[in-house]
């Protein structure tokens, strides 16, 4: 069709489509970014200050939560997420998804699960009977204090 609000709006329809659902400060990333990233995906924002550093946690209005664990310098060190779809898993891993990605090429996947257990970095994606639940975190920069645990 040639009427341009037509093709405005097809367009439009196809720019959300192909957009990411969600995206939030990456995994080794800074956390000026977490509340504005909540912000702009209309999701709900709570910060709550432990000892060695701060929890982000953000739900949208679809179930999605996120999870970001900041350091006193300001970084993500980990993030887990769960809810009813996944994220976009590479925006979140941000400059580790290529390696991410490459090790799974190399190493395989099944349909319900995707683990990368390195030095430097670790994941673990799991599709649920209803949703999905995912972590990753940054070995090496986890604070003095914080265990494993902590990362939920």
């Amino acid at each position: 069709m040639n009427d341009p609000i037509f093709r405005r709006a097809a367009a439009s329809v196809l720019l959300a489509v192909l957009a990411p659902a969600s995206a939030f400060a990456a995994l080794g990333g800074d956390v000026a970014s977490v509340a504005r990233d909540a912000a702009a995906a209309g999701a709900s924002h709570v910060v709550t200050a432990l000892p060695s550093y701060e929890l982000h946690e953000s739900r949208t209005m679809d179930g999605m939560q996120l999870r970001q664990y900041v350091d006193r310098s300001g970084k993500v060190f980990a993030l887990s997420w769960s809810g009813p779809r996944s994220p976009d898993v590479s925006a979140l891993l941000g400059g580790y998804a290529a390696h991410y990605h490459e090790a799974l090429r190399t190493h395989g996947i099944n349909h319900h699960v995707a683990t990368l257990v390195e030095p430097g970095l670790e994941v673990s994606v799991v599709k649920l009977p209803r949703g999905w639940r995912g972590a990753a975190l940054l070995p090496d920069a986890i604070p003095a204090g914080v265990s494993r645990s902590d990362i939920r």
